[in-house]
């Protein structure tokens, strides 16, 4: 651990009692208990993927408090998680540790937050800094919250808000793996080279006319840059309805002498260099009780797939993002998605999500393909058993083609990869809030 997170950690810790009972500190703060059950059946079919038969379970304590003299605050969480039962049939377990034996996956205990924050100003005009450990969630870079217990990451955020203006930096020196214990790793590329930090910056601004955009550069230092804009507006078409465009490009490419150029193997193919862009546009229609949108994407050059460390899970703000990637190199995805509040009728508290995409383009491959069907059931209970949620994740995605010949193409699986996955989660979680 470095001198600068010792010195952090031991001024957390010894703020914490003055702070916890200072005045006007508790009042806004909350404290959330929440116990979770997942159970995951998946399997690749007659394709490539992995065989999931997995019952794990997790209890996480999270605390937020409230600001001491509207000024500094912190926010701890800590979870652990264990298996229920993995079936003899799995091959892969991706919400625990594994050593030799697969059907008894290690139990995990970490802090999934540990997080100093400061704040100067007031709303409309306000500057905000923060150090520690927390799930940090930014147009490209974000810890996976898709396990039983989250990813997260070491750093520093800074952030100051002046009207409709919004500029905000960080730096992430260390890594949490989702499926791991401890306070977190060094970021290192594939083949266990250092890389100091992976730094971003960027803006969102209104416009005159309700445009708003954004922007954000990040660079995972010697190793990968990347770069995002976007531009949105949401159209009042009637008095309760609107439509969202939305028009965005990301750029990703090598960043210096730590970039593999001889590849991964089985992840990566031999690269000199690396050079990736993806063009997106959206339109969403909003109507109570529901949505319905369509999006297209467009990938040049080559895959957009890399990640910024050997354990990232990968970020990409897009819409080709799904379940897994529609991100090789000329791949052109259409994508149609719809949701709906079906409280209106009669069930109160329940909702379906859901989406279908497809290509049949990418660059130096035959007969390619790729669709991914997803459907997402979710009801929280109401009166007695507030808290308590039950969901239902079914998807279905399938990857097809071959390289063409001289075309130096490979079936990698990368997050972008050729990939066959039939995929059913239930999740069960009860939450008190206190």
């Amino acid at each position: 651990m470095t001198r600068p997170t010792l010195a952090g950690a031991a001024l957390l810790l010894s703020l914490s009692p003055s702070l916890v009972f200072a005045a006007g500190f508790t009042e806004d703060g909350q404290t959330q208990l929440q116990y979770r059950q997942y159970y995951w059946n998946e399997d690749p079919g007659t394709g490539v993927g992995p065989t999931r038969d997995e019952w794990v379970h997790a209890l996480r304590l999270d605390y937020t408090s409230g600001f001491y003299r509207d000024i500094i605050g912190f926010d701890l969480g800590v979870g652990v998680a264990d298996a229920l039962n993995v079936g003899s049939e799995a091959n892969n377990v991706s919400n625990l540790s594994t050593d030799d034996d697969l059907q008894d996956p290690d139990a995990i205990a970490k802090p999934t937050t540990a997080y100093l924050k400061l704040r100067f100003g007031d709303e409309g005009n306000r500057l905000r800094l923060g150090w520690g450990k927390k799930v940090r969630d930014y147009r490209l870079y974000a810890d996976n919250t898709s396990r039983i217990l989250p990813a997260a990451s070491v750093g520093f955020d800074a952030a100051y808000d002046f009207r409709d203006l919004s500029l905000y930096a960080a730096r992430i020196e260390r890594f949490s793996p989702r499926d791991e214990s401890g306070w977190g790793d060094d970021l290192r590329t594939f083949d266990g080279q250092a890389i100091d930090s992976v730094d971003l910056a960027g803006l969102s601004y209104t416009l005159p006319g309700e445009l708003k955009a954004e922007a954000e550069y990040l660079s995972a230092k010697d190793y990968l840059d990347e770069a995002f804009v976007r531009l949105s507006r949401d159209f009042a078409v009637t008095q309760d309805a609107t439509l969202a465009v939305g028009l965005a490009h990301t750029r990703q490419s090598d960043g210096g002498n730590l970039f593999e150029e001889q590849g991964v193997p089985g992840v990566y193919s031999a690269d000199a260099e690396h050079d990736s862009r993806s063009n997106e546009l959206s339109l969403t229609w909003r109507q109570a009780p529901g949505y319905v949108g369509v999006a297209y994407s467009k990938v040049l050059g080559d895959n957009f797939d890399r990640v910024l460390f050997d354990r990232d899970y990968g970020t990409w703000d897009s819409a080709a993002d799904n379940f897994y990637r529609f991100g090789l190199g000329g791949e052109a995805m259409w994508k149609v998605s719809a949701g709906l509040d079906l409280s209106t009728l009669g069930v109160e508290g329940l909702r379906w999500d859901g989406y279908y995409a497809h290509s049949d383009e990418a660059d130096g491959y035959t007969g390619f393909s790729r669709s991914e069907l997803l459907s997402f059931l979710q009801y929280r209970f109401q009166g007695p058993l507030d808290g308590l949620s039950l969901a239902w994740l079914h998807v279905n995605f399938e990857t097809e083609g071959e390289p063409r010949p001289g075309s130096n193409k490979q079936l990698n699986l990368s997050p972008a990869g050729f990939i066959t996955h039939d995929v059913d989660r239930l999740y069960v979680t009860y939450t008190y809030s206190f």
